[in-house]
């Protein structure tokens, strides 16, 4: 299909409307008279988006797990997708999908909106319904739109934005007794205007039984083939493309808490959160042009770590070590890659600014750049690993399996049933408590107590950002400042402390290279003092900070 044309069957839309401009009445084609039906109720699609490379989308169907479980003949489909927005992108800003989908002869409108996209997992409200022809009728919809397109002539300005063209194979699966899943393969291509990305996906729709189940069955899979979690639709490929966004670096966000949320779902949407922001930078740092994703990458593995140290208590650890194990192996596999890049292209750059002729330093750099780059393929490699996307699915499916009400801990118990605001009060107070004991004699501490004080600070400042939210804005902000100020000396120093193991690793294979660790090394220990005088008044503007708690 051309690029330039979205509509088949005589209906056209040229790259003029999609890029918003006005067509007048009279050069649009008038649809038929709509099939009138009353507003409708969403219901709940359960699935799992996986991406699988074209070579293996053949091995699938002949893999001995989808041979057993299969139930039926496969029936593959041609499929015509058309999604309408307005020129503003009203109904993305909304979180809403609009589509008109072609099946043959047979047109289907769905909206999709709501819910939350978990992983790779997708859990939305969809209202799908057949329509006379390839014209959109907004009349079972109005309850759903009324906020969006609150305006009479809300039909009228949707426009065409994107379209997807695929071939999709559809399969029925029951895993076990009670379970039945849809297996669709879908090969294709999403269009916006002269731009198109290919399709190349596996989707696991759930029809029947428990989420774990379809978590389960996808996990077998990726035991088989080197599939990926995809946690994007298409709609959102689309919108992508069609607004030619680049691709940067994503920090973590801001995360919304509720009072009136249990403790359980605030876990949860802040461990989600966390998935969220890694998968946002996974595809950056296997592609390696940008330092800046590795670093997001670790810090969202960082703050998942810390997520799961601030529930401990309604959540203990013991119910999850396996899962918690897989969470140290990459951030054990990020780590190294992320010293080796801030030693390569922030520490070296500056001491050979001092030295600009110093021959050892040039050779420790491109001793250092060799180690980066043996560390960034390991990044890379477990990024790409079938234990990686297996680690995402545990994720994924915790929530479903809940392993934590296997224990008899009645403590436990009753801290997922406190209030959320009681429960967070006391994880912060305890939290400060530490940090202000750690620091209690802070002239006096050595690197060991240095360390222990850089830990307890790091964690009370992960709970109070996790919780930002649910408290008055200015004094979160006005503790979380001087706590952050206190967090980058201790920060500095803890380099000091990563400069001196990355020199042992370096080695010196000359007395030039010999030479050029020394300055290293005293490089270091004069940044180090510079950080010990300057940690002093930031102990004591923490100190001052009161607590929004």
């Amino acid at each position: 299909m051309s690029a330039r044309r979205l509509h088949r069957d005589g209906v056209e839309a040229s790259t003029t409307a999609l890029s918003g401009e006005d067509t007048s009445a009279s050069q649009r084609p008038r649809p038929p008279s709509p099939i009138r039906t009353p507003p409708v109720q969403p219901q709940v699609e359960v699935e799992l988006k996986l991406s699988i490379a074209p070579e293996d989308v053949a091995k699938l169907a002949r893999l001995p797990l989808v041979r057993a479980s299969a139930r039926g003949r496969a029936h593959t489909r041609v499929m015509h997708s058309i999604y309408y927005d307005t020129p503003d992108c009203d109904l993305r800003r909304s979180g809403i999908a609009l589509r008109l989908r072609r099946e043959g002869s047979r047109w289907m409108q769905t909206l999709k909106g709501g819910g939350a996209v978990e992983g790779g997992l997708h859990r939305r409200d969809e209202i799908e319904l057949p329509i006379a022809g390839p014209f959109i009728d907004l009349t079972p919809l109005d309850a759903s739109l009324t906020s969006v397109l609150p305006e009479a002539d809300g039909q009228a300005r949707l426009r065409p934005v994107f379209t997807a063209d695929f071939r999709r194979t559809v399969r029925r699966v029951v895993p076990t007794s009670g379970v039945e899943l849809e297996l669709c393969v879908d090969t294709g291509q999403i269009v916006a205007g002269e731009s198109s990305e290919p399709i190349s996906e596996v989707e696991l729709e759930l029809k029947s039984g428990p989420a774990h189940a379809l978590i389960a069955f996808a996990d077998a899979l990726v035991g088989e083939l080197p599939l990926r979690l995809e946690p994007m639709s298409k709609a959102e490929r689309g919108y992508r493309l069609a607004n030619a966004a680049r691709p940067a670096p994503t920090k973590a966000p801001e995360v919304r808490l509720d009072p009136a949320m249990s403790v359980t779902s605030a876990w949860r949407t802040l461990v989600f959160a966390c998935i969220a922001h890694l998968q946002a930078n996974e595809a950056g740092t296997i592609a390696g042009e940008d330092s800046e994703y590795l670093h997001q990458a670790r810090v969202a593995l960082r703050r998942l770590r810390s997520a799961f140290n601030v529930f401990s208590g309604p959540f203990p650890r013991a119910s999850m070590q396996e899962l918690l194990g897989e969470i140290r192996w990459l951030d054990d596999a990020l780590g190294p890659a992320r010293d080796w890049d801030v030693f390569t292209l922030s520490t070296l750059p500056q001491i050979e600014t001092a030295f600009p002729d110093h021959a050892g330093l040039q050779a420790l750099g491109d001793r250092a750049q060799q180690l980066r780059a043996a560390s960034l393929q390991t990044v890379r490699e477990s990024l790409r690993s079938t234990r990686y996307t297996r680690l995402l699915l545990q994720l994924i499916g915790l929530f479903d399996r809940q392993p934590w009400l296997l224990a008899d801990d009645a403590n436990a118990a009753s801290l997922r049933e406190a209030s959320l605001l009681g429960f967070v009060a006391d994880v912060l107070a305890r939290r400060h408590r530490k940090v202000i004991k750690r620091g209690r004699r802070l002239e006096a501490l050595d690197l060991v107590g240095l360390h222990e004080l850089r830990i307890a600070v790091k964690k009370l400042r992960y709970a109070a950002e996790f919780f930002a939210t649910l408290f008055e804005r200015k004094a979160q902000r006005r503790y979380v400042r001087a706590l952050a100020a206190l967090q980058e000396h201790l920060g500095a120093l803890n380099d000091a402390a990563t400069i001196e193991t990355l020199c042992s690793q370096l080695g010196s294979a000359s007395a030039d290279q010999g030479e050029a660790i020394g300055l290293l090394r005293g490089w270091s220990a004069a940044g180090a003092r510079a950080q010990i005088e300057q940690l002093k008044p930031a102990w004591k503007r923490f100190r001052d900070a009161d607590p929004f708690w």
